[in-house]
């Protein structure tokens, strides 16, 4: 099958209907001997009228398809094309169907012999990529795609795709295409019968550099240790600067400095630092010299793994370059964020056709090649991937499958540093006892993170699954695999039992849905009764271990959700729908994670957004009674670039009056009318977002604009990726996109706010909000305004529908960093005005 050729295939389409909609673009690029050799594309005018959507998406107008021939025209000479040859798409499933379906209208049947689909190709042999859109994955290898969304160009880079995906099956060792062979057969397209192919034809690759484990081998990590040179904070400024040509500053000097001198004396310390001075350098630079000085390593935790990226790959390597020799660190997290190899173990050995599940196998056996640290997060497993994962982790049970992370644990041990996230910050103290030292990046989020740490969530999907995992006699799961090692004759006594357990479900959750705690609680005990019978009839039976693992973990939850009730420590989430409610345990409190962190000499927070109201109050948190310095260096002109308008003729904030959603709906309308450019807007709830979009259907403006629109099931990154694709796009969305994005526009950047992210404080509540909800509402908003103005160069403009910023106590924490001349008051006119001056 090599040697057999490939007819790879795009289409553009006016929809997705392949019984309603048409074919606009059709490209066929044909693959053999891992080379192109030939592509056909042609526009087709079966439908010229376009939606704004479609004209959009492809850069696709009427007058390309006037003079173009409609499918009929060409089906012959395209049924020639694709004769013999294995028919691929990216997403086959689609490109197939309207193809197939078109050559029907034309009286043709096509039925290709092969169908392979490189988004299922690329979920397996490029398991750390997290998205599979054909633009992102073209991205990330490199491949030429200038006009995604175009059939000639998507034709063409998804030729170079698969011919990139074919080269990489064939570097693999034979024993891994093996298993990879057989683990495929039940898929849904052929990728069987080309791995076959492959290992018929002895084009693999060896197992050099590889190690075994069991049945599958792992990558083989090298590694040298050096020790370092002894050097001054300023010995190493001096390299820095003179390696990297940037401009010398003295105030990144001075942070790495103060940095320091908080590391020798071992002294807690809170650091504001703008945004743009270079505080990841500066603490860098402190954390080598305090190492090579003292030979003591520092553990660091930081908020986001783009962070975390830049400074373990960018700035490290640019130390390093500086310095002249390699500087060991080793990133850490908890214990669970690695790779398990008995769970994988197990996951092999189980018998499972359900595509999700082989899928997986597979990407973990193409990823274990390629890993030198086995977190899990390189792999993003997402939804079903990540429960299949879990349950076999917990059905494993607590083996000596935590290879990867005593490695890592290994290297902390000799690193100069250790990186961590905020969310595994206190599981990192836990593991390294000899680390007294710790600096926090990005502060203003710690809080956050270990409050979602100490969470527990109980879900109805999530626990029906988890049961469901157990299966029937007739299933291919845990219950059918115990009974054939085992007499049948207690099969009667654990189905009753599972049968029992799926409805004591369903009456905690209506327990939930009624906040009738009584009779949660006596649901919870009668499952925990359940339990205790199930694990009592299969403990000491034969290969009872995984299910029994997985029952036990199942009585922890039950116990672990029952305390919670007791000592009412929890939060539920939804309350119309049983299924969709959730419930949210805290399992412990700050005052817990201080002792656990009680080794901890020193704690330097830093941060662009620190400081609330002129303090560091707030902290109190994490620091307790133990008693710290603080240091702000500000940059008065840190927003220079950005603009805020509050309009002054609109109602107070209402989302029942339809009088303030017509308002904001009507300045949207003006942004789009006077700028013809993409617009992002942010609301408070969904409630107040379906309304607007609701709206939005009877304002002609909005006719010529892409509407994308997030939901509760949406994914914000796709959303935040179209949204970057398109130009005449509006996005309505919530606090998923306060930060952490990046919002791509030419010129400048505009992003309206419906309120500012607090709720009301209650009267008798006021010590918390200055305490807690101030001081995150403004970290937040200072994200948000860092959403339009990334560098000093950058022009902004923030349309805030809150005039509470205006006229409250609270007003200077939220505005510190805006002249004055850029905050501005005014009605419609003004804004007007205002969009034609920018």
């Amino acid at each position: 099958m090599q040697n057999q050729k490939f007819a790879v295939v795009d289409l553009e389409t006016t929809g997705n209907n392949k019984n309603k909609d048409s074919i606009i673009q059709l490209s066929i690029v044909v693959v053999q001997d891992l080379k192109i050799t030939d592509q056909y594309s042609t526009f087709l005018s079966d439908e010229t009228e376009l939606t704004p959507f479609i004209r959009e998406l492809t850069n696709i107008d009427s007058s390309m398809l006037e003079d173009a021939p409609k499918f009929r025209d060409i089906a012959s000479r395209v049924s020639g094309l694709l004769d013999g040859c294995i028919f691929t798409a990216h997403n086959v499933e689609f490109d197939f169907g309207f193809l197939q379906s078109a050559f029907k209208s034309c009286g043709i049947d096509y039925q290709p012999n092969h169908l392979l689909d490189t988004v299922e190709l690329s979920k397996i042999f490029l398991p750390r990529l997290e998205r599979f859109q054909l633009n992102e994955i073209a991205q990330a290898l490199g491949l030429e795609l200038s006009n995604a969304h175009r059939a000639d160009e998507d034709a063409r880079a998804t030729a170079e795709l698969l011919i990139h995906l074919l080269q990489k099956m064939m570097t693999l060792d034979t024993e891994t295409l093996k298993h990879l062979y057989h683990l495929s057969k039940p898929l849904k397209y052929n990728l069987s019968d080309v791995i076959f192919s492959i290992v018929a034809e002895s084009r693999t690759g060896d197992a050099e550099g590889l190690e075994r484990h069991g049945d599958f081998y792992i990558r083989r990590k090298k590694g040298e240790r050096r020790k370092m040179e002894a050097a001054t904070v300023g010995e190493l400024y001096d390299r820095y600067i003179a390696h990297s040509g940037r401009r010398y500053r003295t105030e990144q000097l001075r942070l790495a400095n103060e940095i320091f001198e908080a590391l020798e004396q071992k002294e807690n310390l809170a650091l504001e630092a703008y945004t743009g001075v270079g505080k990841t350098i500066a603490f860098l630079i402190a954390v080598i010299s305090f190492h090579s000085l003292y030979g003591q390593k520092v553990l660091i935790s930081t908020s986001k793994k783009i962070l975390q990226h830049q400074i373990l790959i960018e700035d490290l390597a640019a130390l390093e370059a500086a310095i002249g020799m390699p500087i060991p660190a080793v990133a850490l997290k908890g214990r669970e964020n690695y790779l398990n190899l008995d769970a994988f173990k197990l996951l092999l050995s189980l018998e499972d056709n359900n595509t999700e599940i082989i899928q997986l196998k597979m990407k973990l056996l193409v990823w274990l090649l390629e890993t030198d640290t086995g977190d899990l997060s390189e792999i993003h497993l997402r939804g079903p991937e990540r429960a299949y994962y879990r349950t076999a982790s917990i059905q494993a049970g607590e083996g000596a499958g935590h290879f990867f992370f005593n490695r890592a644990l290994t290297e902390a041990g000799h690193a100069t540093f250790t990186l961590t996230n905020h969310y595994f910050l206190i599981d990192c103290i836990d593991h390294l006892p000899d680390i007294d030292t710790v600096i926090v990046d990005e502060a203003h989020q710690l809080k956050r993170s270990l409050e979602e740490r100490m969470k527990t969530t109980f879900s109805y999907q999530a626990m029906k699954f988890f049961i469901g995992q157990i299966g029937t006699p007739g299933q291919e799961r845990l219950l059918a695999n115990y009974i054939s090692h085992n007499d049948a004759t207690s099969v009667y006594l654990l189905e009753d039992i599972l049968k029992h357990l799926n409805q004591n479900i369903d009456k905690m959750f209506t327990a939930i849905e009624a906040r009738n705690s009584s009779d949660l609680l006596h649901h919870i005990e009668t499952g925990i009764r359940h339990t205790s019978t199930f694990l009592g009839a299969v403990r000491g039976t034969r290969n009872y271990q995984v299910i029994y693992n997985h029952m036990h973990h199942y009585q922890k939850m039950l116990n672990a959700l029952g305390t919670a009730i007791r000592q009412d420590r929890y939060v539920l989430e939804g309350n119309r729908n049983l299924q969709k409610i959730k419930v949210h345990v805290q399992q412990e409190d700050m005052a817990s994670l201080r002792e656990r962190a009680g080794h901890i000499k020193a704690t330097i927070m830093l941060s662009g957004t620190l400081e609330v109201n002129g303090g560091f109050s707030h902290l109190d948190y994490w620091y307790g009674d133990r008693p710290f310095k603080s240091l702000i260096v500000q940059n008065e002109n840190l927003f220079g670039g950005t603009k805020i308008f509050i309009p002054e003729d609109i109602p107070a904030y209402d989302i029942n009056d339809d009088d303030f959603i017509a308002a904001i709906v009507e300045y949207i309308a003006v942004y789009l009318s006077e700028t013809g450019q993409k617009l992002m807007v942010l609301f408070s709830n969904f409630e107040l977002l379906d309304k607007v979009h609701e709206y939005t259907a009877d304002v002609q403006t909005f006719e010529d604009f892409v509407i994308l629109r997030q939901t509760r099931m949406s994914s914000s990154e796709k959303l935040l990726s179209q949204f970057n694709h398109l130009d005449r796009c509006v996005l309505l969305g919530t606090s998923s996109f306060n930060e952490g994005i990046n919002m791509q526009a030419s010129g400048t950047k505009c992003l309206m706010l419906t309120k500012l992210p607090f709720p009301v404080p209650k009267k008798s509540d006021f010590r918390n909000f200055y305490k807690n909800d101030l001081p995150e509402a403004v970290f937040q908003f200072r994200q948000i305004a860092g959403r339009v103005q990334r560098r000093p160069e950058d022009r902004g403009l923030l349309l805030l529908f809150d005039k509470r910023i205006l006229d409250r106590k609270y007003r200077n924490a939220f505005l510190k960093y805006f002249p004055s001349e850029n905050i501005i008051q005014g009605d419609g006119e003004s804004f007007k005005g205002l969009l034609r001056d920018l």
